[in-house]
């Protein structure tokens, strides 16, 4: 049975492996349809960047454009600029010019474009994502031939110049441009809170592995009643040891001890602590057994506790 469901379970671990082998080799088969310029993308980023950023500075136009934009006809896009832009300040400092350096790169059927903004604070990056806009481009060039006699050779410039590209910008966001100092740190507190994690969950492992051992006890009924058992005779092994001879050795003259009755007295003291009733009742029983029932019986009883048991005389009247 064990080697059955140990197959079962290589067959489920081998499923998985090649699953997720295959998914980390599968390629997207979608690429960039529209031609670009980087040097033109990253300074129409620059120059939207900084208009949103200064729309965003104003209160007055701050709150408008959140309020009562989609009311106004701004787009989506536009609206969620203003909050991102919204923040800079808040976070990075008061901006205060864009690095001439960017960073292009094409991902699946977008092209993504990082600029460097220089703050106050701290520096920033800013990414755009360009998506395919050919289909409002078409109509637009087509019109502009049309409707307003623009020629194939200048209609490009006419739509350049009035903004409108086979490309747009869908999204925007803004990060820290973190340091190598920070990325260390950052990675640090990283590494210290995961192994921190991994630790607690091993010790925590372990204290239920631990618990595991009382798990037959609970619902072992023989078991449990041997335990206690068990515990009954370390408990009378702690007061004293029991060492019972076969005869009596009571002096010449006193008349024997009867059975069972015996005397338990400190020997630091000298006081009998025979009023301990239920102490005398376990003794009794344990010299009891230990004798079999014989009536004549002897018992030394020295323990940690300084404690002797011995007969009791009964005295002669």
């Amino acid at each position: 049975m064990e080697k059955i469901i140990k197959k079962k379970l290589l067959l489920i671990v081998s499923m998985l492996a090649v699953t997720f082998a295959l998914a980390g080799c599968a390629s997207s088969d979608k690429k960039v349809e529209f031609d670009y310029d980087p040097d033109e993308l990253a300074q129409m980023v620059q120059d939207q960047a900084t208009q949103y950023m200064q729309e965003a500075s104003i209160p007055e136009k701050y709150n408008y454009y959140i309020e009562k934009g989609e009311e106004a006809g701004m787009s989506e896009s536009v609206i969620d600029a203003i909050k991102v832009f919204g923040t800079v300040e808040k976070d990075y400092g008061k901006f205060i010019e864009f690095k001439s350096d960017y960073k292009c790169e094409e991902v699946d059927d977008k092209v993504i474009v990082s600029v460097y903004a220089e703050c106050a604070d701290q520096e920033a990056i800013v990414k755009a994502t360009f998506v395919n806009n050919e289909v409002e481009y078409d109509l637009q060039r087509y019109m502009a031939i049309n409707q307003y006699n623009y020629t194939e050779d200048n209609v490009a410039q006419a739509l350049k110049d009035s903004g409108v590209y086979p490309y747009t910008i869908s999204e925007y966001e803004v990060s820290a441009n973190q340091t190598m100092t920070d990325k260390m740190k950052a990675a640090g507190a990283n590494t210290v809170i995961g192994m921190g994690i991994v630790f607690i969950a091993l010790i925590f492992i372990s204290f239920i592995i631990s618990l595991l051992k009382y798990v037959p006890a609970l619902f072992d009924k023989e078991t449990r009643e041997k335990r206690k058992a068990e515990k009954a005779k370390k408990a009378l092994g702690s007061v004293a040891t029991l060492n019972v001879d076969k005869e009596d050795e009571t002096p010449a003259g006193s008349a024997p001890a009867p059975a069972g009755i015996v005397d338990i007295v400190n020997t630091a003291t000298g006081e009998s602590v025979m009023n301990d009733s239920e102490l005398v009742a376990v003794i009794s029983a344990a010299v009891m057994a230990a004798q079999g029932g014989k009536t004549r019986v002897r018992v030394n009883y020295p323990s940690n506790d300084k404690l002797v048991v011995r007969p009791r005389k009964k005295n002669k009247r």
